[in-house]
């Protein structure tokens, strides 16, 4: 099983592609950074590091494409035969790629840290990330460290869903227009759901509700001003808790579909 890791990993990191995205996470987080510094505002350094620049959503782009090619790629050019002739199963195929996107989003996550302090202390007014904040008195990395931790949820949902549409899909490039559209189509179905909520309150468990798990951070580390007021219904460890299962429950099909797919046209 390490071999296959080890061999998925070495396919993602030859691609110049890998690169060029997460260069593109730090350009686009110091040019950021860097317009908030024209805009006159006497921010501190703390105050974008914590939330990383709000540059998650970029992030998860990256992944969400990565992880549509990752499946999708292997039909497409008909390699997927070759990965299936190998001592493993596809469980473990399926696995070993699963696990080399999330180590993705994990690089990706450490860049866009170190990024954020870098462009926030160098565009803005410098402090220490031990620095005390407004959410508690905790320290500016901690709570940057929570905003990451929760984006990881919520790439890990991403992750499970858009591997799903890979493997439905023979086509690398509508896997990735269907991934990406899944993307930016969840925060418009996301914004009709919580519409309905006050008429129909069980709707709060849905999958695109969970996606709001972030405006859930500032209560839950002693800062509500910080809230954008939208009332989800669900606090930070129900929609964690939702998150991980929809995102079990999502991978257990896509193994079973993944395990049952025909590769003879491929």
């Amino acid at each position: 099983m390490m071999t296959l890791i080890e061999n998925e990993w070495l396919k993602l990191t030859k691609k110049k592609s890998t690169w060029i995205m997460l260069g593109l996470l730090v350009l686009l987080t110091f040019g950021i950074t860097y317009v908030v510094r024209l805009g006159g505002a006497d921010m501190k350094a703390n105050d974008l590091f914590v939330s990383l620049s709000e540059m998650t959503s970029f992030l998860n782009l990256i992944v969400v494409i990565v992880a549509a090619s990752s499946v999708a790629e292997e039909f497409t050019r008909g390699t997927i035969k070759f990965l299936l002739i190998r001592p493993f199963t596809r469980t473990q195929i399926l696995a070993a790629k699963a696990i080399n996107i999330l180590l993705f989003a994990g690089l990706g996550t450490v860049c866009l840290m170190l990024s954020s302090f870098i462009a926030s202390n160098l565009f803005l007014r410098a402090e220490s990330p031990l620095a005390a904040t407004d959410f508690n008195g905790l320290p500016a990395v901690v709570v940057a460290l929570v905003y990451a931790a929760t984006n990881l949820l919520m790439i890990l949902f991403y992750l499970t869903l858009t591997m799903f549409i890979s493997a439905v899909i023979r086509s690398q490039s509508l896997a990735v227009g269907l991934g990406v559209g899944m993307l930016f189509g969840s925060s418009i179905i996301n914004s009709l759901m919580l519409l309905a909520l006050e008429k129909y309150p069980w709707l709060k468990w849905n999958p695109f509700n969970m996606m709001n798990i972030r405006d859930t951070i500032p209560s839950l580390l002693g800062n509500p001003q910080w809230s954008v007021g939208l009332d989800t219904g669900l606090g930070y460890g129900e929609m964690a808790i939702s998150l991980l299962v929809y995102s079990c429950f999502i991978y257990f099909i896509t193994n079973w579909l993944f395990n049952k797919r025909d590769v003879a046209l491929s």
